[in-house]
């Protein structure tokens, strides 16, 4: 850090390449908007350049770099209007796939294979649907496993209010999947 502030270039391209995909992935996961990414990764990094005399060196760097990169992407959504719920989630993450194997035995069988398949769209996007402030604590901590102090300090809340909501995105979800396989369940029985 010292190096960057003397402006040392090659310091700061290591600074770069080291916390580079994961400015890129807060991003992606707070936006989901591919095309932004790259652009609002480099105004991240302005970001952290421009501030990096005023950084604490007795708190964690990547915690400041995670809270410049989702302040960005927030900042970006307010921009352009987006929705708080468009996030893509990937069909082999922790949340989906954890919904799909309680609700479908995982075997070879290809009417189980089109059912998680099915699952999955609906978990996707049912986490969608989710209120920011549930989507956003639920994606980091599982999604990209970040600890609840990391995640706390950027959304500048208390470690155990991360806690909460994410435990209660997680209600929130699994309801809104149960609730749409029933009208799924439903809408087959009735035809």
């Amino acid at each position: 850090m010292r190096r960057c502030l003397d402006g040392n270039q090659d310091a700061c391209a290591s600074l770069v390449q080291e916390y580079a995909q994961m400015v890129g992935t807060v991003i992606w996961r707070a936006t989901g908007d591919h095309a932004s990414v790259e652009d609002l990764a480099q105004e991240t990094f302005l970001r952290v350049f421009r501030g990096l005399r005023y950084f604490d060196a007795r708190a964690k760097l990547s915690t400041w770099i995670y809270t410049i990169a989702h302040r960005v992407a927030i900042d970006h959504l307010r921009q352009v209007r987006l929705k708080a719920d468009t996030t893509y989630v990937d069909p082999s993450s922790d949340v989906v796939s954890g919904f799909s194997r309680t609700a479908v035995a995982a075997d070879s069988n290809p009417e189980t294979a089109a059912a998680r398949g099915e699952l999955d769209r609906i978990v996707r996007a049912q986490l969608e649907t989710l209120p920011e402030k549930y989507r956003l604590p639920l994606t980091y901590a599982t999604l990209e496993e970040l600890d609840y102090q990391t995640i706390g300090a950027m959304l500048k809340v208390k470690p155990g209010t991360v806690k909460t909501l994410v435990f209660r995105a997680r209600q929130l979800l699994r309801e809104r999947v149960e609730l749409a396989l029933g009208q799924r369940s439903e809408g087959t029985h009735a035809t």
